[in-house]
C-alpha cells in the first residue's frame, strides 16, 4: 500500500486531499481544496494560491485513474463545488472514470447546505449515491456518522486495507470523538490521516485540546504512524502541538519541508515576495 498526501494545511492550503494505492485500487479521499477568505483580515496570499493549485491539479490529475473516490463530508476543502471560488475545484471539471465507485455518506443529519451538495454532487455525476455509512468490501470500509469538531455536521470515517496494511482517514472529527477513536482503534491501522482541534480559534477549550491530545496519544501508540494536520496547521504553534501528541504532518510524511501558509499570512503580505516558504 502507498500513501500520497495532495493537500494539507502543512503543504499550503485547506485539504485532506489523499491518494491511497493498492495493487487493485486507486482510492481518492476528499478530493477538495480551499483557502480562508479573510484570515487576520487579508486575502490569501499568492503562494497560497499557487499552493491550492498545485493540490487541485494533482487531484484532477490522479481522477481519471481512480477506481474509487471517497467524500467524507460536504464542505468545499473536501469535495468539488457547483460554486467552487477561484481557489477551489469545481464540479464541472470533477469526471470521475465510469467505472469508478463514489463513496458517500448519507443525508441523516446534514445541514440543508450540506444536503444542497450532496444532490448537486449526485445529479453532476449522474448517478444515485446511496449512504456508505457500514458499508465494506473488504478492502474499503466506512463508518459513521461522527461528530464534525465544533459542531459543524457528522463525518464519515473511512479505512483502505490492504494485507497487514491499514490506513485510515479520520477527516474532520479532529480528535475530540471518543466513539471516533474507538472505531479507529478497532481496525488496528498502520497509518491514520486525522485532523486535530482548531488551535487558532478562541471558541476551542483547554479542555478539547487536552481530550484531543489525549486520543492522540492513545492512536499513536498502536498506529505505526500517526498522522495529524488540517486545523492544528492554521497556526504555527499548531506544528508543535502536533508533535508533542505522538503526531506528524502530512508534509513531514511526504518528506518535504512543511509550509504553513496560511499561519503566517500576515508575514507573508508584510514581506512579500516571500520565497522562502
Amino acid at each position: 500500500m502507498q500513501v500520497l498526501f495532495l493537500g494539507a494545511e502543512s503543504l499550503g492550503a485547506r485539504s485532506m486531499a489523499t491518494v491511497v494505492l493498492t495493487a487493485e485500487r486507486t482510492v481518492l479521499i476528499d478530493p477538495g481544496v480551499a483557502l480562508a477568505p479573510k484570515r487576520g483580515g487579508l486575502p490569501p496570499h499568492p503562494l497560497e494560491a499557487e499552493a491550492a493549485e498545485r493540490v487541485r491539479a494533482a487531484v484532477l490529475g490522479w481522477l481519471p485513474r481512480a477506481t474509487d473516490v471517497v467524500v467524507t463530508h460536504f464542505h468545499g476543502d473536501h469535495m468539488p463545488l457547483a460554486d467552487a471560488d477561484p481557489f477551489q475545484i469545481p464540479l464541472a471539471a470533477f469526471t470521475p472514470p465510469e467505472r469508478c465507485r463514489v463513496w458517500v455518506p448519507g443525508e441523516s443529519g446534514q445541514s440543508g447546505r450540506s444536503r444542497g451538495r450532496r444532490r448537486a454532487f449526485a445529479k453532476a455525476l449522474g448517478r444515485a449515491l446511496p449512504a456508505d455509512e457500514g458499508e465494506d468490501d473488504g478492502v474499503i470500509a466506512c463508518a459513521g456518522p461522527f461528530p464534525h469538531g465544533g459542531g459543524s455536521g457528522p463525518v464519515m470515517i473511512v479505512a483502505v486495507q490492504e494485507g497487514n496494511e491499514c490506513f485510515v482517514h479520520a477527516s474532520d472529527t479532529q480528535l475530540l470523538s471518543p466513539e471516533a477513536v474507538a472505531k479507529i482503534l478497532t481496525w488496528r491501522p498502520t497509518v491514520v490521516f486525522t485532523s486535530g482541534p482548531p488551535l487558532y480559534l478562541p471558541s476551542l477549550t483547554w479542555e478539547e485540546a487536552d481530550r484531543a491530545r489525549a486520543h492522540a496519544a492513545r492512536i499513536a501508540s498502536t498506529a505505526r504512524t500517526l498522522v495529524i494536520d488540517h486545523h492544528p496547521l492554521r497556526s504555527v504553534e499548531g506544528r508543535q502541538w502536533a508533535e508533542d501528541a505522538g503526531g506528524i504532518s502530512a508534509a513531514a510524511y511526504m518528506g518535504i519541508p512543511p509550509r504553513l501558509l496560511e499561519a503566517r499570512r500576515l508575514e507573508l503580505w508584510e514581506h512579500s515576495p516571500a520565497d522562502r516558504y
